[in-house]
């Protein structure tokens, strides 16, 4: 088996069975296949589990995707203009007003952001065992990147970057606890090449090792890499997570489903999201609680309008001095 054909089995895989088939096919038919401690440390398990909610770590991933789409816009705007936050990046390169948000928008103009940033829940083998999938067509990762970026722990490739909401370079990665599988595919704005690779956890033998280890998958030492090809990403990245534990999210709507929280902690989001559903068979549009409380109706909302407010102040600011301002409404 060859790159282009173990990328097309893991694309294609709808389980973790069909994902180990195809590992074992790879790595036995190529001698420098191999595995390589994520961060490149031997010992990252504490860094990555640092969580203990697997619907908060799958927000760290949303939150990346929406950051991946403002790198794009800051790329094809040239910078300009210079943007001091995610919501001030959000109104000048995708159009989100910076007070009113993703209510001031239309129906159709929340779709069409939405399209570009997907959560995919499908069945796997069960709520312990879910497949979730995020889908952003951002601005991508060249093959030889993805060790410095999305397989990297604590590195500071955002620090400086203000209109970005990632900070500490880690909270993506925690969804490697909550996964035995997690495929990774990215191709870069401009690139004609698509790396990728799978993240899984490593046993070490108990009479030399205290505990195991997240690896990824390489050959000669790198991750993978293909020519793009038709039917290949145009851009951004694709994070398949095979195995998924949701077991504290089990319901179709409400606090305990993806759905419920994802609205709940993505409060107001500089972007609106695609959710879809494939184990009840739904989509969404994630659009974050303020806006839905501000009157934002999108397909499937029920009843096809918004909350009754019996009474609504538009945001106004108030100076905290050196603590910056906090917004009201």
């Amino acid at each position: 088996m060859n790159e282009r054909e173990l990328l097309t089995a893991l694309l294609e895989a709808t389980n973790t069975q069909q994902v180990e088939t195809a590992l074992s096919a790879y790595v036995s038919s190529n001698p420098g296949a191999g595995f390589q401690p994520v961060g490149r440390r031997p010992n990252n398990r504490g860094a990555i589990e640092v969580a203990s909610d697997a619907g908060r770590s799958m927000i760290e991933r949303v939150t990346n995707m929406l950051d991946a789409l403002l790198e794009l816009e800051h790329e094809k705007h040239g910078g300009t203009p210079t943007c001091r936050s995610p919501r001030e990046a959000g109104s000048a390169w995708l159009g989100v007003p910076e007070k009113e948000g993703l209510s001031a928008l239309s129906n159709k103009q929340r779709q069409d952001l939405a399209a570009r940033a997907v959560v995919r829940l499908e069945p796997g083998e069960g709520t312990q065992s879910r497949l979730l999938t995020v889908i952003d067509e951002g601005i991508g990762i060249e093959p030889d990147r993805l060790e410095g970026t999305i397989l990297s722990l604590n590195e500071s490739n955002k620090i400086q970057k203000h209109y970005l909401a990632g900070t500490y370079g880690q909270g993506g990665s925690s969804t490697f606890a909550f996964c035995k599988y997690a495929v990774i595919v990215s191709r870069r704005y401009g690139s004609d090449r698509v790396g990728f690779t799978l993240v899984r956890y490593e046993d070490l033998p108990a009479e030399d090792f205290k505990t195991g280890r997240y690896v990824f998958l390489v050959r000669d030492d790198a991750p993978l890499e293909v020519p793009a090809t038709e039917g290949d990403l145009v851009r951004g990245t694709v994070v398949r997570h095979f195995g998924y534990d949701l077991t504290g999210y089990t319901s179709a709507l409400g606090s305990k489903s993806v759905y419920g929280i994802l609205g709940r902690i993505m409060f107001d989001p500089v972007s609106a999201i695609r959710f879809e559903n494939r184990v009840h068979n739904w989509n969404r549009t994630i659009k974050g609680a303020r806006n839905a409380l501000n009157g934002a109706v999108d397909e499937g909302d029920d009843d096809a309008k918004g909350p009754s407010l019996d009474h609504h102040v538009p945001m106004f600011n108030v100076d905290l001095g050196d603590y910056g301002s906090i917004g009201i409404e």
